[in-house]
């Protein structure tokens, strides 16, 4: 039988590659790169990889569209999203001092803490339920079960305070440690520190139980950047056919005694208990509470906001501070937007956490990504509202971003009334805005450099 014009005989043995190149030998990725794709010198590395990113990036990924079918929070200031919406857009506040527990002697004394929600359990799951639910309702899908993913942002979790406390006083209080006394009290106080409860992994196996959902379940731990980290995830798993929906987002229960003590004793929290994000009077972020999940598919269905481009990176400069010029967030940002194809977008969900240092370089690396375009489009952080979320901080912001798209609602930062002139930025005060916005960045970026931000869009 004739062969085709140009086609090649296989050789016994040989593997097909991309493009219907026989590899041979199979390398770890798959792929053989031909001479042509291969770098000639050590000046131009970069090119095999570049190449290798095209086809794997390109090809693979942006011909798939990912589209927001539902979206869902439990905050300290509604029970659902539209009811939190509706208060942060007339520039309300939950910040206030923290009732649930003995403050007296912290280095900060507020919150943003959900009062009235009760629950056994795991605190972090029982929030999730609640906005994963609102999510899942909204979007009305009917998926299998091994195309279900679920994402989630989420750090550990924590047994009550009142157990800790006692566990401290099992060995006896004094100066000498009883191991026989603390053996007794300590096996009775064992189920509440079950990884059901402290397992950053607990949360997302849950509702992967719940749901059905057979697909891959990821727990991501990157502090602040957790929650936009999550979506990204779960956008790259749909794109790559891995599932046709997800689940994902990021939950935050840190109105807690170990909590306020830890970010204290770093100096990260305010002593004045106020979260004014951008503001000259800004001394540290405050801790909230809450969950925000949202509903990704392949499918558009009646969608009107996609998320169009993620971008991931390291800083690799300190644990605690950022890079004093916002290079990894000015990376992050700039992958999101040529991922999305654009350079400029209407709306900016700051991570505005309401440290000095952070939002100083923040604001730099806007100025630098965006250009004068930053002064077209308008910047706005949530923790003034709701305080700082941490694991669930960016899926929060994602929230805010959709409202702008969707509805044309371009939420204040609460508490911002004397704008820092290190942080000139054309922000939202006092109430929300109405006007159109095409695109939306989300950024979240976290303690020891983990930079995220996200691209969403209305749909063309």
């Amino acid at each position: 039988m004739p062969r085709h014009r140009g086609a090649r005989r296989r050789r016994p043995g040989a593997r097909t590659g991309a493009g219907g190149r026989q590899t041979g030998r199979r390398s770890r990725t798959g792929f053989r790169l031909c001479a042509r794709h291969q770098s000639k010198t050590a000046g131009a590395a970069p090119r095999g990889a570049q190449y290798l990113a095209y086809r794997l990036g390109r090809r693979a990924m942006t011909q798939v569209r990912v589209f927001v079918r539902g979206v869902g929070a439990i905050t300290a200031l509604g029970v659902n999203w539209p009811a939190s919406l509706q208060a942060l857009a007339a520039g309300r506040s939950a910040v206030k001092q923290v009732a649930g527990f003995d403050v007296t002697g912290f280095p900060s004394t507020a919150g943003a803490e959900i009062h009235g929600f009760t629950h056994t359990g795991d605190r972090r799951l029982a929030l999730a339920r609640v906005a994963a639910r609102e999510a899942w309702q909204a979007a009305g899908l009917d998926v299998a079960p091994d195309r279900l993913g679920i994402f989630l942002g989420a750090e550990s979790g924590r047994a009550p305070f009142a157990t800790l406390h006692e566990l401290t006083r099992g060995a006896g209080g004094g100066a000498r440690f009883d191991h026989a006394q603390f053996g007794v009290k300590a096996a009775a106080l064992v189920a509440e520190f079950d990884a059901s409860i402290i397992s950053p992994a607990a949360v997302t196996s849950a509702l992967a139980r719940e749901y059905g959902a057979h697909g891959p379940a990821v727990t991501i731990s990157l502090a602040c950047a957790s929650g936009a980290s999550a979506i990204a995830e779960a956008a790259r798993a749909i794109r790559l056919g891995v599932c046709d929906v997800a689940l994902c987002g990021g939950v935050g229960a840190d109105v807690d005694p170990m909590m306020l003590a830890g970010f204290g004793r770093v100096g990260a929290l305010s002593a004045r208990g106020v979260s004014c994000p951008f503001d000259v009077r800004r001394d540290g972020f405050v801790v909230g509470e809450g969950a925000a999940i949202v509903v990704l598919s392949r499918e558009r269905g009646n969608a009107t906001v996609e998320l169009a481009g993620e971008g991931r990176s390291l800083d690799a400069h300190h644990l605690t501070a950022p890079d004093p010029q916002g290079d990894g967030a000015a990376r992050a940002m700039r992958t999101a937007l040529a991922a999305a194809g654009t350079d400029a977008v209407g709306y900016i969900q700051a991570h505005g956490t309401s440290t000095p240092l952070n939002d100083a370089v923040e604001a730099l690396a806007l100025r630098r990504v965006l250009g004068r375009s930053l002064d077209a489009a308008h910047v706005s952080s949530v923790k003034g509202g709701l305080g700082h979320w941490i694991a669930g901080a960016g899926a929060l912001g994602f929230l805010c971003a959709h409202a702008a798209l969707e509805q044309g609602i371009i939420l204040p930062t609460a508490n911002l009334t004397q704008p820092d002139p290190a942080c000139a930025l054309p922000h939202v005060l006092d109430h929300a805005l109405h006007a159109n916005v095409d695109a939306a960045l989300v950024n979240a970026f976290a303690f020891g450099g983990a930079n995220c931000s996200l691209l969403a869009r209305r749909c063309a």
